[in-house]
């Protein structure tokens, strides 16, 4: 719940002086709302430094203005060291589940391969959903396309079986599968089980990267084969090999030193987060893992810390080397937990160029992606409404956000046009164009008003208003398109946006480089924009939308309006005569400049009516 600002100024301000008095020793600290719940937990080397972050405003976390405006209480407990503020912090978030805090869930949505070697006859199986059953997972894989490949080329080396038990204990002979040297047959052959159980051993190794091994087991069953005579055994042995050096020779080498490493990468838009893991074993991409988050309201380096704790924490090997996006400002703290884990050394790297960088790069295409795949286009909108309506301080969250823009030419064919975005995606069905009745002296800001009024007008009669009005321009604009809303007596949001700019700007071309500015209804100082906000990006989306629907319906206004006035407007001159014209001559420039016999013969029609084209199109 949040209070009334303020009242939660004051009890920030009573927080701000307890923490003055919090001691410069190592320890964790609670956050509390105002009923008594937990919404975070945070650790600190130095517990004063630490928490006073959060009552600055200039430490360059946006999410910490949202997590302070629930703040009522904050509790502290120091500890021995480092390493005991880690531990504590860890039981401290299972035990009170605080809303704020990362909680690392691993993701099911992607495919995993199950491999249960307790079966009597294990086979490899696909699925999305890991269960605590004794099986053994290799996974989850980010693209489907190439676990399928991969699984092609196992079947194809290991002869496992495939087929479900249903099947599989219910067959009388042996399937296409074991035809085609893809399956030994156990189903209906004499198939020893400590044989079978041996390409099961060969196909995890497959899965675990140890192709090496398995290359040795083949070579030397290859040869045992050829030495015993049974040729044709050690043929089949011989182009499982084959196909084996052609996967080795085509997977992803990464390092020829044969480095184990973690990549971390994390993509975020406001408080939703997608955290990717990649894992390079022996120099080479193992698998990677998908993580997701919503409600982040703590900054990247707190999200990262957490999720790196939790990672490890599960019993998972650690590499001798994890790469990140940033610096950590607790990177000795973990540093120092992950060795103790490991019980040797470990380095956290924040690589800028090479084999590393671009690893880093990898999963941070593997983040986006799982980004877009977990949080639909809708979820992802309400994210941006959100913090549109907070930084422009609205009423309520805009779904459907309407702009108007005027285009004119020295005056001439004065046109506006309106387009439609809803929940973020451009309605083409609602765009509008509009021709205006103010001809001569160019004159935007009247055209705003005829605009603006004819649409609030119908929708005023239809009622169908948009949530939001955005106007291409500044405050002038603004001014005739509130004015036009007031005369019909209709409640809506109007803003204007414009770019901050000069005379000396537009002399120079420099006014591109000036920041968007946002205008809004009994406000003086105009709202500066960040050229990188995800708010102003889909602001300029819909601005230049509308721009370039404004300027296609100009062009093809005057266009129309030239070809009528010269052809379409003499007498005996129809569509097909017009049409035919124009095809020859590509422009009444050139029509003019041709002689009276060459227009009647491209034209087809008499010399007389050519002589008229003629004469009127020189006036």
């Amino acid at each position: 719940m949040v209070l009334d600002a303020k009242i939660q100024e004051g009890i920030l301000t009573e927080l701000g002086e307890q923490v003055s008095a919090f001691p410069r020793l190592p320890g964790v600290y609670l956050m509390k709302n105002n009923e008594g719940a937990v919404i975070y937990v945070g650790k600190a080397k130095d517990l004063r430094a630490r928490v006073k972050t959060y009552f600055l405003g200039g430490d360059g976390r946006r999410q910490i203005q949202f997590l302070m405006q629930r703040v009522h209480t904050l509790e502290k407990i120091v500890t021995a060291g480092e390493q005991q503020a880690l531990v504590l912090e860890r039981d401290l978030i299972t035990k009170y589940k605080p809303r704020y805090n990362i909680r690392l869930k691993d993701d099911k949505a992607f495919l995993s391969i199950r491999v249960d070697e307790n079966e009597e006859w294990p086979r490899l199986e696909l699925v999305r959903k890991r269960e605590d059953d004794g099986a053994r997972y290799f996974g989850p894989y980010s693209f489907s396309y190439e676990l399928r490949s991969m699984l092609e080329i196992i079947k194809r080396v290991v002869p496992l079986r495939t087929c479900s038990n249903t099947v599989f204990f219910n067959r009388q002979r042996p399937c296409l599968e074991y035809q085609i040297k893809r399956c030994c047959g156990p189903c209906c052959l004499p198939v020893g089980r400590e044989e079978y159980h041996k390409l099961v051993r060969q196909a995890i190794s497959f899965l675990s990267g140890k192709t090496d091994r398995l290359f040795d087991e083949l070579t030397a069953q290859m040869e045992k084969a050829s030495a015993d005579l049974r040729f044709e055994d050690a043929a089949l042995l011989r182009d499982r090999l084959n196909l084996l050096t052609q996967f080795k020779a085509g997977s992803a080498l990464v390092s020829s030193r044969g480095e184990d490493r973690d990549v971390f990468a994390l993509y975020r838009e406001e408080r939703l987060a997608a955290l990717s893991v990649i894992k390079v074993r022996a120099g080479r991409v193992a698998e990677s893992k998908n993580f997701t988050f919503t409600d982040v309201e703590v900054a990247d380096e707190e999200v990262l810390e957490s999720a790196l704790l939790q990672y490890y924490e599960k019993g998972r090997e650690i590499p001798e080397e994890v790469i990140l996006p940033i610096e950590l400002p607790n990177a000795s703290m973990l540093k120092e937990a992950l060795v103790a884990k490991r019980e040797a050394a470990i380095e956290l790297t924040v690589p800028e160029r090479g084999i590393k960088a671009r690893l880093l790069d990898l999963a941070l295409v593997n983040a986006r992606e799982h980004f877009v795949a977990t949080f639909d286009s809708e979820t992802r909108y309400k994210e941006l409404a959100r913090k549109l309506s907070l930084k422009l301080k609205l009423r309520q969250i805009p779904r459907r956000i309407e702009c108007v823009d005027i285009s004119n030419l020295q005056g001439s064919d004065i046109v506006g046009a309106l387009v439609s975005f809803f929940d973020g995606v451009p309605d083409k069905t609602s765009y509008r164009k509009y021709k205006i009745s103010h001809e001569g002296k160019p004159d935007d800001f009247a055209a705003i008003n005829e605009v603006v009024g004819r649409r609030l007008e119908r929708g005023k009669a239809e009622e169908g208003l948009p949530d939001l009005l955005l106007i291409d321009g500044g405050p002038g604009q603004l001014a005739m398109a509130l004015e036009a809303r007031d005369a019909l007596g209709v409640e809506l949001e109007i803003i204007s946006i414009a770019k901050m700019r000069t005379e000396s700007d537009v002399r120079s071309n420099e006014i591109n480089k000036k920041p968007e500015r946002i205008y809004i209804e009994g406000v003086k100082e105009p709202i500066e924009l960040d050229e990188a906000d995800d708010v102003t990006q889909f602001l300029q989306r819909i601005r230049d939308e509308v721009h370039r629907f404004v300027i296609t319906f100009h062009r093809n206004t005057r266009a129309g309006r030239v070809f009528r006035s010269q052809l379409d407007d003499i007498p005996g001159v129809g569509p097909e005569r017009r049409a035919r014209l124009l095809k020859h001559f590509s422009s009444t420039a050139r029509i003019e400049q041709a002689s009276v016999e060459e227009i009647a013969k491209m034209g087809r029609m008499p010399v007389s009516l050519a002589e008229r084209i003629l004469e009127r199109i020189k006036k």
